[in-house]
């Protein structure tokens, strides 16, 4: 088939900023993954955090957590920037030389908010207490740089090897080819040959308006490179864009893409249910309260039409060291994060969700002699948490499940260990229509 190395439009614009700069989240805010409220939420950054400002849109900051590179977009109305470190110990005043109201020990990073000759008026991050100190006790070397400054060296050190640019735009899209006609749909699989520069994802658009963004609008697919297209109309032109990143910025692409689909099949659905079976089991283990719970809370399918894809996408993963803070990179990433990154590379757009969420996306399957490879499973305590669902993997056959390991990792393990596993498998979920 003949290669088309495409360079795609971006639809928004990006600036980028200057240098990289050291701001502090002011107040507990969500970090999304595009700029918009309406996006999902990555997670939770508490007032205090330290991040390194990347890049703007608007009222929105592209921002790297230097900790562990993960990124995100921020209101930038929720960061401060302008910081300061006191260099040595130092008297913090009511007024420009005026009452001694405390010290402040070196090394404390400040906000400076106010500069009156040669005083600064300051926060203190660490309380948010405010004052006046002497700028000649305020060093400006881990406010702004030409590289990331931040006062572990270590995690400078991680962050200069990332990469020294923002990626490429010479990625080879190989399906569908650009203006390619009567493409299946339900899904449509669209495929590309990763671009260079080290991109650490992607954001993908998709749509049948003129600016190609009424379905999907600049959504972060992650660092994959497949996409099944779930839903779309027969017979309808599309016009899709996609862009790679990495901890440096977005790729400023150009250009158009465009397919049009043609006719349209559907696959009925099994429903069958295995309630009962379940039922069983879970009265045996003593935690049927729980199960009550779980089918009180709302249900939210979801298919998968690419089942080789989502093993391709899980399995990418194995190695990964375990993160409990809700990771879903391959820096670290928990149980229900690996799941949802191959969710995204089989079509899913929504917010990341537990492992609760998860195990309502599709159909039960109770028995163990019943699973099929990408079928999800699941796993419960029988004391602790009110959650019914407390560990979820992938099915990957012969009795084996990948998933990651609080103590190793991504792993694969099998479903029947006597020792762990076997005693804690509750039911499986199927999210395909066969």
């Amino acid at each position: 088939m003949k290669k088309f190395i495409l360079l795609l439009v971006l639809i928004s614009t990006f600036s980028s900023l200057a240098q990289n700069a050291l701001g502090v989240i002011s107040s507990d805010v969500n970090v999304r993954w595009k700029p918009s409220t309406s996006s999902g939420i990555i997670k939770v950054f508490p007032k205090g955090t330290e991040v390194v400002l990347l890049q703007t849109k608007g009222s929105w900051s592209f921002i790297q957590d230097p900790r562990n590179n993960k990124n995100g977009w921020v209101s930038s109305k929720f960061i401060q920037t302008n910081i300061k470190v006191v260099s040595k110990k130092a008297n913090v005043r009511s007024s420009p030389g005026g009452k001694i109201l405390k010290k402040i020990s070196k090394g404390q990073k400040v906000i400076v908010l106010q500069e009156k000759g040669n005083w600064n008026f300051i926060k203190d991050i660490s309380n948010n207490k405010k004052g006046w100190v002497h700028n000649s006790l305020l060093s400006a070397t881990s406010s702004t740089s030409n590289a990331v400054s931040v006062s572990n060296t270590s995690v400078n050190s991680s962050v200069s090897k990332v990469s020294k640019s923002v990626p490429n735009c010479d990625y080879v899209i190989t399906s569908p080819t650009n203006g390619d006609k009567n493409v299946n749909i339900k899904p449509t699989l669209i495929t590309w040959v990763a671009a260079t520069g080290s991109p650490e994802g992607y954001y993908l658009s998709l749509g049948s308006n003129a600016s190609g963004n009424n379905i999907l609008n600049n959504i972060n697919i992650g660092n994959i490179n497949s996409y099944s297209a779930l839903e779309l109309k027969s017979n309808t032109t599309y016009t899709l864009s996609l862009v790679p990143f990495n901890s440096i910025g977005l790729a400023a692409c150009e250009g158009l893409f465009t397919f049009t689909t043609g006719s349209s099949k559907t696959t009925p659905v099994n429903n069958d249910s295995a309630n009962e079976v379940i039922e069983a089991r879970l009265r045996d283990m003593g935690v049927l309260w729980k199960w009550r719970n779980f089918n009180n809370l709302p249900t939210s399918k979801f298919d998968i039409y690419s089942v080789d894809i989502f093993l391709k996408t899980i399995n990418s993963y194995m190695g990964v060291p375990y993160s409990g803070s809700g990771g879903t990179s391959k820096r670290g990433i928990d149980c229900s994060g690996l799941i949802y990154r191959g969710l995204m590379s089989v079509g899913y757009n929504g917010e990341r969700v537990n492992a609760q969420s998860l195990a309502k996306m599709g159909r039960l399957i109770a028995k163990k002699k019943h699973l099929k490879k990408g079928d999800l499973i699941c796993f419960t305590n029988t004391t602790g948490a009110n959650k019914l669902v407390q560990h979820i993997g992938v099915y990957s056959g012969n009795n084996k499940f990948t998933h990651a390991s609080s103590s190793r990792g991504v792993i694969e393990s099998n479903i029947n260990d006597p020792y762990y596993w076997n005693e804690k498998f509750i039911f499986g979920v199927r999210l395909t229509d066969n």
